[in-house]
């Protein structure tokens, strides 16, 4: 009963060469392999596996075929056969023809589905995988790469542990220069994200999948580019939750190369773009943001207006700049905090030190120094260097004015002690009416002027306590000198000087924030 059913599978199977027969063969063979009992299946088996390179390829196409149908017509039957059939199949895997290697694909995937009993580490997974890393000839590493996807792909209960440990290898793979199957291992590495192997990866894994993936989508091969866009899409569905650090990036990328000149690659691409989009961004911190450039300004703008209503509440009466100058010079900032590049109010910070500024604007010509400049966030400011100046063309002192340790009292505290000064010290109003009328009377009564020492870098001038005793200037005591008309002249000198500064001091401000 054997003999004769073996001759008549042979006889078919030959008829497979002629292309005159070959339909009604390939039909009467697809026919008795649907129909198969126990005594008959190892017979069948062994006649389509017997065939060889040397036989026609439509012979070599159709016993592959027929693997697929025994598949899924004697799923419980096969697995008996299965080492047998994967062997014969790896084999068919060198053959020169493609749709004899598509055939072996199609072959491989059905047994994977319908042989569910079968171990799949076991089973699959291990002839499948020697063979992608053993393979030397090219269709057989591409055949053995497509089979393991599809195997991958087909089985309800693949190991993802496994294939997850096995992704550094494919990943090394691929890089290697002359692998001719990095396309077929791009569709491996797609599978095992798929089936859940990408979860046991570690962020920094994950990271170099990623890029590894991404660098493909640049290939010369579009079969690459196209492996590499669909193993990124499943990526993103699969592994939504753990890609929102790498989102921001790779949308960058995915949209450059977004449009893809080969169709096949291009919708490839377009899926996956939606399926990055639905990866979700990373979650903004409580933490509010830096200031900008233009919002630095802008508190510097009113530190300055601030600044000015202060001097301009001072300079309404002549009499009040006696007072003013006597309550000390103090140093307000108006410069960028060096570590989160905003600018503070009047009173918040204050520097180690600071110049003689300010006197009320008389002139409407302004200039700014040469070496200063908006400073930007990050960035420290130049410094304002102090001039010497000379009055009426006679020659300065060599007097300096020190100024010591930073004023903890703000702008408006200091105007407050200044009235409150003037209130209370009745001897003070006597003599500022004395200085107002020499002050104003003849510019030319000076003989000297004095030198300023020059503050550091980022540092401002403003009024401050006269009771801090470290922020007070080391000038004369005015008031106990003031019976002395030589040393009348000296302080008023003095003061007058000290007011051209602050003019000049007061315009580089202003045009630094305008």
């Amino acid at each position: 009963m054997a003999q004769p059913f073996k001759l008549k599978v042979n006889t078919l199977l030959n008829k497979l060469g002629d292309r005159d027969t070959f339909s009604l063969a390939a039909a009467e063979l697809d026919s008795i392999a649907r129909n198969l009992d126990a005594t008959s299946l190892p017979t069948f088996i062994s006649c389509i596996l017997a065939v060889d390179s040397s036989d026609k390829s439509g012979v070599r196409k159709q016993c592959v075929k027929l693997i697929s149908v025994l598949a899924v017509t004697y799923p419980n039957s096969l697995p008996h056969f299965l080492p047998k059939i994967l062997s014969s199949l790896l084999r068919r895997l060198r053959d020169p023809n493609s749709v004899v290697r598509s055939a072996c694909v199609d072959a491989v995937s059905a047994l994977s589905v319908n042989l569910t009993k079968c171990n799949f580490s076991s089973s699959f997974f291990k002839p499948l995988s020697d063979a992608l890393f053993t393979e030397q000839e090219p269709n057989a590493q591409i055949g053995a790469a497509l089979c393991l996807a599809a195997a991958i792909d087909g089985s309800p209960d693949p190991d993802p542990v496994r294939l997850g440990k096995m992704l550094t290898k494919l990943e090394k793979l691929v890089k290697v220069e002359g692998y001719k199957a990095k396309a077929a291992v791009l569709v491996v590495i797609g599978s095992v994200i798929g089936s859940g192997g990408a979860s046991y990866l570690g962020d920094e894994m994950m990271k170099a999948l990623v890029g590894c993936l991404i660098g493909f989508l640049s290939s010369h091969d579009w079969a690459a580019r196209k492996g590499a866009a669909e193993a990124l899409g499943r990526l993103a569905v699969v592994e939504r939750d753990s890609l929102a650090e790498l989102k921001a990036g790779c949308m960058k990328v995915f949209e450059a190369r977004r449009f893809d000149k080969v169709k096949a690659a291009r919708e490839v691409m377009s899926q996956m773009l939606e399926a990055w989009k639905q990866v979700p961004d990373v979650s903004e911190e409580a933490s509010p943001p830096p200031r900008s450039q233009a919002s630095s300004r802008v508190f510097a703008e009113i530190d300055m207006i601030r600044i000015m209503e202060y001097f301009e509440h001072f300079w309404q009466h002549e009499s009040d700049m006696y007072t003013f100058l006597l309550t000390g010079f103090g140093s307000v900032l108006i410069t960028e905090n060096a570590s989160d590049g905003c600018r503070h109010p009047p009173g918040a910070k204050i520097s180690s030190n600071a110049d003689i500024a300010v006197k009320k604007p008389t002139s409407t010509k302004r200039s700014t120094p040469p070496d200063s400049s908006f400073a930007t966030p990050g960035r420290k400011r130049s410094p304002l260097k102090a001039t010497t100046q000379e009055t009426n063309g006679k020659k300065p002192l060599d007097w300096r004015v020190d100024i010591a340790s930073p004023l903890a009292a703000t702008v408006p505290g200091a105007r407050e002690n200044g009235l409150k000064e003037r209130r209370n010290n009745e001897n003070a109003r006597s003599a500022k009416s004395e200085i107002r009328r020499s002050l104003f009377s003849n510019k030319n009564s000076d003989d000297k002027t004095h030198k300023i020492s020059g503050s550091k870098s980022g540092s401002r001038v403003a009024p401050c306590q006269e009771e801090i005793p470290e922020s007070t200037v080391v000038v004369s005591n005015a008031s106990e000198n003031l019976r002395s008309n030589h040393k009348d002249c000296e302080d008023l000198s003095l003061i007058r000087t000290q007011l051209v500064q602050i003019e000049k001091q007061q315009s580089s401000l202003l045009d630094l924030l305008q």
